[in-house]
């Protein structure tokens, strides 16, 4: 079980102000067109159980309400205040809720940490004020909370059904968008909706908490603009998910990641890549448009996860998958389409679902997925449940898409259907839940107000008009499977942290030199000298502790060392630059390839260096060389890879591969995930790669190792989890062979020191920046 995210007090504190006894208005107003007005109007209306008490200076009454003149002096027991005055004021209003004992606050209020520097010092005085009274704080900046099963609605939107979905939201609009899209729609119905706003005190994972543990919910609809707490949020999700599928629509995909990076690994792992990564390692469901939001949700609160049966777990070999039942070509075509693009494999039936199929359908209709039936439903729609009642028994189909008319053949063709088509909604709803298999229908008629469309609604079987939300509706239950299967591996064993001062063990040929400070722990030593990065060889000794392969290579600080290491070696060698400033010595002139004799050893240390301190001169750096590192220069690989890590402060962790060399930024093409590594993860990161069929083996060509790459991976994640001082780790290029994998150049980066005692996992300075006079080198 994860570490509890919030203590017992707060958590029961947050559960009173979400389930209060009763209700303190503050601001409450006559006026109609105020806020304070319009929550008492909304709890009057929704018929909130509990005690309603306006609080307004004035005394007096508010729709029927005595006002009290002050918290204080409100009457029973008060568990929720709603606070409907302007942003200065809240600060002292919530002192006084923690006078008058309640629990929590919502905090209708603009006016805080959105507005910038004057608005955060603000919401940081709301905060202090919050801790200080034991008061927990919705919002500021809140759409409200509405709570269906108490009658407790601070939103006001009308028409809304009570059901199974529960919405956090960050913004208003949002919520406002899907309250009136539930109205106006046929289908699950909300128990709860909380307004996030700037999540000043209470935040998502600790609403997520709440939610989960409610029987009453079903499906946790999330729409996040940003989490405050990302790291918790996930814990949270990964333990709720388990239960109640979580789906999440975050905004701001598009922003580019940490504009601060230093390396190839901060440029290519995005915000929303490491984003999107986290949720699909906790079990969430993830939509991009904002009208399949709740449509996903609709239907896994109604419908199982497209489970194959056991032995069925790997699609490609069983051709398990979804099945597509239509009664057209064009419209089950564009599904099956639409499926594959989502990454839904279609099943494939086995002969004697085929020979089944035959018998009812007739000779015209197609048997393949899609399944076509040809008209055979125009005249008698109990076609279709037959049909079903077929598929579902067959061990590949996970689940069923029908893509129809249902709901309209009595409209479309004669109204003697009518009655037919109602038996058949109901033997639909009856097989599948019989199959404990999802369906879900798309009609053209899925918006009439026809029996057999009610009776649909009715059995909780999801119904769309849109063939594309039908589509990505499906796709959800296949996707929720697979999400259950990660959550259920156990990630695998961190590496546990050094004891302070230990050393690190040191890589075969390699030759530790007191004089780069890697005989000790380097991290003390950059430190001391005021270095934000560490060198290539204590980079290489940290990886090496944590069993990471890198190409053997010998620490040099002169020309004859160099000359010696050819030797050691053996001809062709490469020669590198060893710069605490220069760090991606490429651009700067600092490598030389394929050097064979001592003197072109000897020419390519005077070149190197020469170039090097040129580099850094037209930069207005210090050139910051300790010497260089000569290793044996290897074959070509199969293909060069990135292996890298960099410190989100959001979710801690997080892990690149990807396509390496000098082109990184240009390919582009990287997988991520956040720490830990679930059992398998490596070889999934894999395949998401355009350059997974390299990978595995193109054309004849072999393949590269894929279980050393897998514990190289797995080296890095150890060392990071291990190392939080290392803010960034980045292996470029790595060498990928059919034989093995290894490191052939890496450097690091180090947390932003943090004062004594206090950890950090903020990102390091940009590389580059100038240290104090190094002296010159001699070639």
């Amino acid at each position: 079980m994860p570490t509890p995210l919030a203590t017992g007090t707060e958590a029961s504190a947050l559960h009173r102000a979400l389930h209060p006894r009763g209700i303190a208005v503050v601001g409450a107003s006559r006026d109609p067109t105020k806020r304070g007005h319009q929550v008492v109007r909304a709890l009057l209306d929704r018929g909130f159980g509990g005690a309603v008490v306006p609080v307004n200076p004035a005394g007096g009454e508010v729709l029927g309400l005595p006002a009290s003149p002050s918290l204080e002096s409100a009457p029973g027991p008060l568990d929720l205040a709603v606070i409907c005055t302007p942003a200065a004021s809240v600060p002292e209003v919530i002192r006084s809720c923690g006078r008058r004992g309640i629990a929590g606050a919502v905090v209708l209020a603009a006016g805080f940490g959105e507005l910038g520097e004057g608005g955060e010092a603000l919401e940081a005085e709301l905060v202090r004020a919050a801790r200080e009274a034991g008061v927990r704080v919705v919002g500021p900046n809140t759409s409200g909370i509405l709570n269906l099963p108490l009658g407790l609605d601070l939103i006001g939107v009308a028409g809304i059904r009570p059901g199974s979905l529960a919405l956090l939201t960050q913004s208003g609009n949002m919520s406002l968008t899907l309250l009136r899209e539930a109205a106006d729609r046929p289908g699950e119905g909300f128990s709860m909706v909380i307004g996030v706003g700037n999540e000043a005190d209470a935040a998502f994972h600790e609403y997520l908490e709440l939610l989960g543990a409610d029987p009453g919910i079903r499906a946790i609809l999330v729409h996040a603009e940003s989490f405050r707490q990302g790291g918790r949020f996930l814990e949270a999700a990964r333990e709720v998910g388990r239960n109640t599928p979580v789906v999440v629509l975050k905004g701001g995909r598009t922003r580019a990641g940490d504009q601060a990076a230093r390396s190839h690994t901060g440029a290519v792992a995005t915000d929303h890549a490491v984003i999107r990564s986290g949720l699909r390692g906790a079990g969430i469901i993830e939509v991009t448009r904002s009208d399949d939001l709740l449509a996903v949700g609709r239907t896994l609160a109604t419908q199982p996860p497209a489970a194959p049966p056991a032995g069925r777990t790997g699609t490609e070999q069983t051709g398990a998958g979804l099945l597509i039942l239509a009664d057209g070509g064009g419209q089950g075509t564009l599904a099956a389409d639409m499926l594959e693009e989502l990454g839904v494999p279609l099943a494939v039936p086995d002969e004697a679902t085929r020979t089944a199929l035959r018998t009812l359908l007739g000779p015209n209709a197609a048997l393949a997925n899609p399944v076509d039936l040809a008209g055979a439903a125009d005249r008698d729609p109990g076609v279709f449940a037959r049909a079903l009642e077929l598929v579902l028994r067959d061990p590949a189909v996970a689940g069923v898409l029908m893509v129809s008319l249902f709901g309209g053949y009595a409209l479309r063709f004669a109204a003697e259907l009518e009655g037919a088509e109602g038996e058949a909604a109901l033997a639909l709803a009856s097989r599948a839940r019989g199959a404990g298999k999802p369906l879900v229908i798309h009609s053209i008629y899925g918006e009439a107000d026809t029996p057999a469309i009610r009776i649909l609604h009715r059995e909780g079987v999801p119904l769309f008009r849109s063939l594309e939300t039908a589509c990505r509706a499906a796709a959800a239950t296949w996707e929720r499977a697979r999400l259950l299967q990660r959550l259920h591996r156990v990630p695998f064993p961190s590496g546990a942290p050094r004891p302070s001062g230990a050393s690190h063990p040191e890589p075969p040929g390699f030759r530790s030199d007191p004089g780069a400070g890697i005989a000790v722990d380097p991290v003390p030593v950059a430190r001391a000298e005021g270095r934000t990065t560490l060198l290539e060889t204590e980079t290489r000794a940290l990886l090496a502790g944590f069993g990471v392969p890198l190409v053997p290579a010998h620490f040099c600080t002169s020309v004859e060392d160099a000359v010696a290491a050819l030797e050691r070696f053996g001809a062709p060698v490469v020669l590198r630059a060893v710069s605490d400033t220069i760090l991606h010595k490429s651009e700067a002139g600092g490598v030389a390839l394929g050097l064979t004799t001592p003197d072109e050893v000897s020419a390519a240390h005077a070149r190197v260096l020469e170039d090097v301190t040129r580099f850094a001169m037209s930069r207005g750096l210090e050139h910051g060389l300790r010497g260089v590192l000569v290793s044996p220069m290897l074959p070509p690989p199969r293909v060069e890879l990135l292996v890298g890590m960099r410190r989100s402060p959001s979710f801690g962790p997080v892990i690149s591969l990807g396509a390496g060399g000098v082109a990184v930024e240009v390919h582009r093409d990287v997988a991520v995930r956040i720490l830990p590594l679930a059992e398998g993860e490596v070889t999934e990161m894999v395949e998401e790669l355009r350059i997974a069929p390299l990978l595995r083996g193109y054309r004849g060509q072999p393949g590269v190792d894929l279980s050393a790459l897998a514990a190289l991976v797995e080296g890095l994640a150890r060392c990071a989890e291990a190392l939080p001082e290392i803010a960034e780790i980045e292996m470029n290029p790595v060498f990928a062979t059919s034989a093995g994998v290894v490191a052939v150049d890496a450097r690091a980066y180090l947390a932003a020191a943090a004062p004594s005692g206090v950890a950090t996992g903020v990102p390091a300075p940009a590389a580059g920046l100038e240290r104090g006079p190094t002296p010159a080198p001699t070639a």
